[in-house]
């Protein structure tokens, strides 16, 4: 929907084929679930994920926001919590992604989002993944790098002008 949308507006100057996707945290469950299940011709051309919730399975997510049973019920069988977990919806046309996380992130287990750069890493996906010491779950205490981070890894995709 969105990203197909954007890819419509070259009215605004937007350049079809630049349109990303972001996310932080859940949204970041989201961005990485977007990026694998859209038809390839709609896929973003590359994804940022902050701090995302990508395995959705205990032990990950027995905390108390539970998230996982938000999305799924708080009944919800363990299959289910697999075939929702990201990384396993990866493939070799998944687009490039730069994930961002902290050491210090009490919310996603920093843990997390390893499984999904090691998909991408398997799958031959141009990827890179940063991992600050501290920052928590908002990568607050890192802002300026995480946008110098973002903006070098667009360049060296090619798809900002430097």
């Amino acid at each position: 929907g969105a990203v197909r949308y954007l890819r419509t507006r070259t009215d605004l100057g937007i350049d079809p084929a630049k349109v990303g996707i972001s996310g932080n945290s859940a949204g970041g469950h989201l961005a990485a679930w977007t990026s694998n299940i859209m038809a390839d011709e709609e896929k973003p051309a590359f994804a940022i994920l902050h701090c995302p919730a990508i395995v959705r399975t205990a032990p990950f997510y027995t905390n108390t926001l539970n998230t996982t049973g938000s999305l799924l019920g708080m009944d919800f069988a363990e299959g289910e919590a697999e075939a929702i977990s990201a990384h396993n919806m990866v493939t070799a046309t998944t687009p490039p992604t730069l994930l961002m996380l902290c050491d210090d992130d009490t919310t996603v287990p920093p843990t997390s989002p390893l499984a999904y750069y090691e998909a991408l890493v398997c799958h031959g996906v141009k990827s890179s993944m940063h991992i600050f010491p501290e920052g928590g779950h908002s990568l607050k205490k890192c802002q300026k790098e995480t946008q110098k981070l973002a903006l070098d890894w667009l360049n060296w995709l090619g798809l900002t002008k430097k």
